[in-house]
């Protein structure tokens, strides 16, 4: 059985960050916070829970092996946070499932978990090009905003980025994907990125 990490790496997506984002998606969706706070923060980081909660959203393939590092099962919500090892992930893979509550939640659920930004602040992520591509995601055809750009982290080489954002709505949820690549080279990161993105399928 492979070791766990001792410690939560240090990614350049703030795990705390993320944490409080999701707390407000919750709020959006109308569930009382009081008494769930302690609780989902105590949990919300474990690898093992991350990981189970991604793989009942979604199935999925990263190179080599994979890591939780945010997961929240709540009200019939589920956000997962998963990555490539490593303390500064090539891929990082935030998925979630949201029952469709109404087109005003819906936009207001998607914009929070596009808010999230994967990677970098705007001061290491910068985006050279943005198009939009029908692709298809658990067999639905849906627009895909794709971004492409540089990563450059304080103590690290500067990176080619690639960066999917999209939905799909299946059945009576809604599926969010936010998938982001870097690599040295641009080819090598949007191949790593199709990869990734053409082996996601959705669970119910």
């Amino acid at each position: 059985m492979r070791e766990l990490p001792s410690r939560i790496p240090q990614y350049k997506v703030s795990i705390w960050e993320t944490i409080a984002v999701i707390l407000g998606a919750i709020a959006v969706l109308g569930v009382g916070l009081t008494g769930l706070a302690m609780k989902f923060l105590s949990n919300a980081a474990t690898p093992q829970r991350a990981e189970a909660i991604a793989s009942n959203i979604m199935t999925y393939q990263l190179p080599g092996n994979s890591q939780g590092l945010l997961g929240i099962n709540i009200a019939g919500a589920k956000v997962a946070l998963v990555a490539s090892e490593g303390d500064e992930p090539d891929i990082q893979l935030l998925m979630a499932r949201v029952p469709v509550n109404g087109e005003s939640g819906r936009r207001r659920i998607d914009r929070i978990l596009d808010g999230i930004a994967l990677g970098a602040d705007e001061e290491e992520l910068k985006i050279n090009s943005v198009r939009a591509e029908n692709r298809t995601l658990c067999g639905e055809t849906t627009g895909i905003t794709i971004r492409e750009g540089m990563l450059k982290y304080p103590e690290s080489p500067e990176k080619s980025t690639v960066i999917y954002r999209g939905s799909v709505v299946r059945g009576e949820s809604r599926y969010v994907v936010n998938l982001l690549a870097s690599d040295a080279d641009v080819n090598v990161a949007r191949k790593k990125a199709n990869d990734v993105f053409n082996s996601l399928q959705c669970r119910r």
